[in-house]
């Protein structure tokens, strides 16, 4: 039941509520939070199991990369898919081989014929993958512990391909907690966003009480730069479904790093989202490295370089610096142009794919509407009410069945 909430919501310019609704559509929710902790969780009970070639082996299993730093995302949104990268620490030696702790690994996941995950394991160069009937996939990467700071550990790299075979230093625990203790929270961004997210669920009538999203923590209690990190991760997997991509894309790990570097928090979201493009966008000029390409490493932990296999070369490295001037490009054209419904749904379609477009453009009619609702009541002749609703009806709803082509089913 809504109840009055006290004072008004600030406003939120229209590029902002579109790239919330954005955001809003590529979160996962509570369910899939928890489904990918039990998933996970199984999957290293299931690796110490009795019996299991490693047995007793297992010390800690722990969430790394985008679910680790509040970044994750669903990787196809239609779907609601998303990955999960875990960290499965294990008592053996630091300088083992990798090509058998990850055969070790493969062969205690895959178990028997018949048995939970058989058929469903993928041994990688870095990790082993299990996924599920419905698309979701965990990577499960070993490591061994070191001499260092606190759960630094070698990673296993072996590539069947080449033979390729090496240990790699990381800290994956270091940097997740370091970016967490660094990133920003912005109170006006909470109010923003809190706002728009009521508004779209037609929750503030004239106030509202405040109702949790179902996410693992309402969108608005996260930082700008970590919402901004989803939009870009969101961008950068829609430019590599193109079929003429190849190669690696970039890191979210990378991003990240890149990110707590892009000076204070802005509480407009599309001001962050350029404020970290370009900011990487200046990184990526680099040619430091030894394949002449820039170099990012962990804050946590330097040995532990999160650039070590992208970028191959500064082709790809410049690939992506192309897509960031288009996302720039392209926002800006968002903020500062008079652009038509259709317009900015073309813009959003391009950067974030079709599904979170038709979202935010539906969102962004049903909020108008109840806005209207709200402000445009007046009494009649005979005292009646009377709302704004029969008269923005017929355009909004066919505005609305547009969006979704005909009304039909989204499709990514």
């Amino acid at each position: 039941m809504n109840v009055a909430y006290p004072g008004p919501w600030p406003k939120l310019a229209e590029y902002d509520a579109l790239l919330m609704d954005v955001a809003r559509r590529i979160q996962l929710t509570r369910t899939k939070h928890e489904i990918a902790e039990t998933n996970f969780r199984a999957l290293c009970q299931h690796v110490d199991r009795e019996g299991s070639p490693l047995e007793n082996k297992v010390i800690e299993c722990y969430p790394s990369g985008s679910f680790a730093t509040g970044t994750a995302i669903a990787s196809r949104v239609a779907k609601d898919q998303h990955d999960v990268d875990v960290v499965m620490e294990l008592d053996v030696p630091a300088n083992s081989s990798p090509k058998d702790i990850l055969n070790l690994l493969f062969l205690a996941i895959n178990g028997e014929e018949g048995s939970r995950y058989h058929g469903k394991v993928t041994q990688n160069s870095r990790c082993v993958t299990v996924e599920y009937g419905d698309g979701t996939t965990v990577d499960l990467m070993p490591i061994a512990r070191i001499s260092g700071p606190e759960r630094a550990g070698n990673l296993f790299h072996y590539k069947r391909e080449t033979g390729e075979t090496r240990h790699k230093p990381v800290n994956p625990w270091g940097f997740a907690k370091h970016f967490n203790d660094h990133v920003e929270f912005d109170p006006a961004f909470h109010d923003l966003f809190k706002g728009r997210r009521l508004l779209v669920e037609g929750k503030i009538v004239e106030r509202a009480e405040t109702q949790p999203m179902p996410d693992h923590e309402p969108l608005e209690e996260k930082s700008p730069r970590v919402v901004a990190l989803q939009l870009l991760k969101r961008n950068r997997d829609i430019a590599w479904r193109a079929p003429s991509r190849t190669g690696r894309k970039p890191p979210a790990i990378a991003l990240n790093a890149m990110a707590l570097e892009a000076g204070s928090v802005h509480p407009s979201l599309l001001d962050e989202v350029i404020a970290i493009a370009t900011h990487i966008r200046g990184r990526l000029r680099e040619t430091y490295g030894p394949r002449g390409t820039l170099q990012v490493f962990n804050p946590a932990y330097p040995p532990d370089e999160f650039t070590d296999r992208w970028p191959e070369n500064k082709a790809a490295q410049d690939l992506y610096d192309g897509d960031l001037r288009r996302l720039i490009i392209d926002l800006y054209k968002l903020r500062n142009e008079n652009l038509s419904l259709a317009e900015q749904q073309e813009i959003l379609k391009r950067l974030f794919g079709e599904t979170a477009a038709a979202y935010a453009i539906e969102s962004t009619l049903d909020a108008r509407l109840r806005e209207m609702n709200a402000n445009r009541m007046r009494l009649g002749n005979t005292g009646k009410v009377l709302g704004a609703a029969a008269v923005a009806g017929s355009g909004s709803t066919a505005a609305r069945a547009a969006t979704r082509e005909g009304g039909g089913e989204l499709s990514e």
